[in-house]
């Protein structure tokens, strides 16, 4: 049970927090509760470290104990954000007080005494191997967060790839961790135990997609959920509704199935809908006025929404994390505003696109909201907002309130907007811009100042790694020579559009440590060129389809962990690296669906020398004997352990 006494401890931890912020108020229990809460914690915490196994405490009763603390968080959550009275927040501690009495007596009553059997019956569990490293570890550091994280993949229909990013914003916006950072940590945790398995893989060796390790593995966690009721999932087969009101909910409806829907919804801090078509869902899930305390509304996948519903969604004044998939709607309404807490807006398209799908207008609202911090989609500011209220917005982040820290993205054309904002958001980590045809010189020479001014802020944090991705196809390409990165810092750049040089500035970005160029119409030699004053480079993607001959010596790019070629056409492309070149290598993507290209030719791609490489990528559809022929290269590569040969899509 280390599982139902890691996850009350991180929820009860959290609700203690939050009652310590008002426990001096008058005419509150605040403090008994709080007291009560410690305790019990404290108790869970020490049989956790020095009784095994944990059969005495049974499930349902760390449900009731988990419920408790949840009701209390909601209780406080509501009362800050002035959902409620003085005197209904009173009635409330009082009868939180009350249960939180009957819920310790009921400790002290049965005094943690093992029920006849149960320890017999729960040891002959087999339990993974991975999980008992987990329990180890949470035993040795008290760090029981990271349990109801691991928890949060049962929200997921099975087999699916959960990707990451949005995954650990969630975990931040539910308060399973305290920050993003904890989150980060977490994920790494749970890939180094084989728990969680990376799926998906960027090029730059970044997990995109992950999912657990295993049938063995997730059947554990969903018990674990199960018998915590730490997620309800309803996907209209039967299945015994659990006391008390559900806090997460999963729905994944079937055609011609009615789901098994709980009456009460007004507890679901998280409601994740996986629909894919209209007609499946039922309409009792997107009421959204049955809902009291959202936390995190997550519709990526639903394609059944109504004006009506968004708009509902928007009187849920403790959201932290909305997703709504792109196309449902084009602007953000002003009543947007009320969601002071939050943190995550997602409007970007289907994850298998690079760019989404239509452009969204927003409001000055969205830009004032106090806690946002990642904003994604193709945005574009109202042309009234601009004109009549930007002076409200230009105060705002002149104070350096705002604490936007991803502006992913926005499209600059004839109307001014965010380009002319940008220079403002001092916070920022990661932007992407999308350039229209119609973009005029003047905006676009505000954007280039912008840039200038983004890059030049990096140098002052250099801890913070900083990423800017620019798409300017359908502008003219004099507007990145316009961009200056003199005494500035970026970590990550990404550039798609026609070049006729690599632009100045990038030979200035002596930090930089990733670079995509797409669709640039660059030659090799141009590139390679422009890239001799960027020492630090570690990883390289192309996307190009008339690079010509990529001769790699043994004196060029010699920092590169990290080489992805991305090509349509295997007759514009030929590719040699030499004996000596490329010492650093570790992952080599080569990804082009006919490719010609073999290993160890007399003046091909040579790769037996790279000692660090662990890692050959190829497209799917790559002829079966070409892929033989790599395959050969990478078992006879001398390195320990020898390099693995993938296929993966291009872009």
């Amino acid at each position: 049970m280390e599982f139902a006494v890691a996850a009350f401890s991180a929820v009860a931890g959290v609700a203690v927090s939050k009652l310590n912020s008002v426990k001096g108020r008058p005419n509150t229990d605040a403090r008994s509760i709080s007291a009560d809460l410690n305790s019990i914690k404290a108790t869970m915490l020490d049989h956790a470290d020095h009784v095994r196994p944990m059969s005495f405490l049974r499930a349902e009763y760390f449900a009731q104990l988990r419920a408790l603390a949840c009701d209390i968080e909601d209780c406080i959550d509501c009362f800050n954000a002035k959902m409620t009275t003085d005197a209904d927040f009173a009635d409330e501690i009082a009868r939180l007080k009350e249960s939180s009495k009957e819920t310790t007596d009921r400790i002290h009553r049965f005094g943690f005494i093992p029920v006849q059997g149960a320890a017999a019956q729960e040891s002959a569990v087999a339990v993974p191997a991975e999980i008992e490293n987990l329990q180890c570890l949470m035993r040795g550091k008290h760090d029981a967060d990271y349990l109801n994280c691991l928890l949060y993949f049962c929200l997921f229909p099975p087999n699916y790839h959960v990707r990451t990013k949005p995954l650990m914003r969630r975990w931040t916006a539910e308060g399973l961790v305290g920050r993003e950072q904890s989150a980060v940590s977490n994920l790494d945790k749970f890939m180094e135990s084989s728990i969680i398995r990376s799926t998906q893989k960027s090029s730059n060796g970044k997990v995109k997609r992950c999912q657990p390790t295993g049938d063995t593995i997730r059947q554990y966690i969903s018990q674990r959920s199960m018998s915590e009721n730490f997620i309800l999932l309803c996907h209209g087969a039967a299945a015994e509704m659990p006391e008390g009101h559900p806090r997460r909910l999963s729905v994944h409806p079937c055609a011609n199935v009615p789901l098994n829907l709980p009456e009460s919804l007004s507890d679901v801090r998280t409601l994740a809908v996986f629909s894919t078509a209209a007609g499946d869902l039922d309409e009792h899930v997107l009421r959204f006025a049955n809902y009291r305390v959202l936390r995190v509304l997550d519709l990526k996948e639903c394609a059944h929404l109504s004006d009506g519903h968004i708009q509902a969604i928007y009187n849920q004044e403790l959201m932290k994390y909305l997703s709504i998939k792109s196309g449902i709607i084009d602007r953000v309404p002003r009543e947007i505003g009320k969601l002071n807490q939050l943190e995550t807006l997602d409007l970007s398209g289907s994850p298998n696109c690079d760019d989404a799908d239509g452009i969204v207008t927003v409001y000055k609202e969205v830009l004032l909201l106090p806690k946002l911090k990642h904003l994604l989609g193709r945005f574009q500011l109202s042309r009234r907002d601009f004109f009549v209220w930007r002076s409200d917005v230009e105060r705002f982040l002149r104070a350096n309130k705002s604490v936007l820290e991803t502006l992913s993205g926005f499209v600059v054309g004839g109307r001014n907007g965010f380009q002319q904002l940008l220079s403002l958001m001092r916070r920022l980590r990661k932007v992407k811009i999308w350039c229209k045809s119609d973009a005029s010189q003047e905006n676009l020479g505000v954007l280039s100042s912008a840039i200038t001014q983004y890059i030049s802020d990096g140098a002052g944090a250099p801890h913070l790694k900083r990423s800017l991705s620019i798409d300017f196809g359908a502008c003219p390409r004099e507007f990145v020579d316009e961009i200056d990165a003199v005494a500035g810092k970026l970590d990550s750049l990404k550039l798609r559009g026609q070049l006729s040089r690599l632009p100045p500035f990038v030979a200035e970005l002596s930090a930089l440590e990733e670079l995509c160029l797409w669709s640039t119409g660059l030659r090799w030699e141009v590139i390679r060129e422009g890239l001799s004053f960027v020492g630090g480079l570690k990883y390289l993607k192309l996307i190009e389809d008339n690079l010509g001959l990529i001769d790699i010596w043994y004196d060029h790019l010699i920092s590169i962990e990290r080489l992805s070629i991305v090509f349509n056409d295997p007759m514009l492309i030929d590719i040699t690296i030499q004996d000596g070149a490329l010492p650093c290598l570790v992952s080599f993507h080569i990804i082009c669906p006919q490719l010609l290209l073999l290993p160890g030719r007399a003046l091909g791609i040579k790769i037996a020398h790279m000692t660090q490489l662990n890692e050959v990528a190829l497209h799917p559809d790559v002829d079966v004997g070409i892929k033989a022929e790599w395959q050969r290269a990478v078992d006879g590569h001398t390195n320990r352990p020898v390099p693995v040969l993938l296929s993966i899509e291009g872009p």
